[in-house]
């Protein structure tokens, strides 16, 4: 048997087992750090997001201007 016989015999297990491992962490990570960036930002802009429901609770502004500024609030 010459080299590339053996190769060509391996086919897909030449890949590895290691994606089985890999693909599924790899997910779980950008899963998590998905969440944990949605997390910084809203702690991040709790104290103006309070702000905004207690003005909104007031009567203060009415509910398309609390939507406008909550999303003015959370782009920045």
């Amino acid at each position: 048997m010459d080299k590339e016989e053996t190769k060509s015999n391996n086919g897909a297990w030449t890949i590895g087992w290691g994606w089985y491992v890999a693909v599924p962490l790899l997910v779980v990570l950008g899963l998590a750090a998905k969440k944990g960036a949605y997390e910084t930002l809203v702690s991040k802009h709790q104290p103006a997001l309070d702000i905004l429901k207690e003005r909104y609770a007031k009567g203060e502004i009415d509910r398309e201007k609390y939507e406008e500024m909550v999303n003015d609030v959370l782009a920045v």
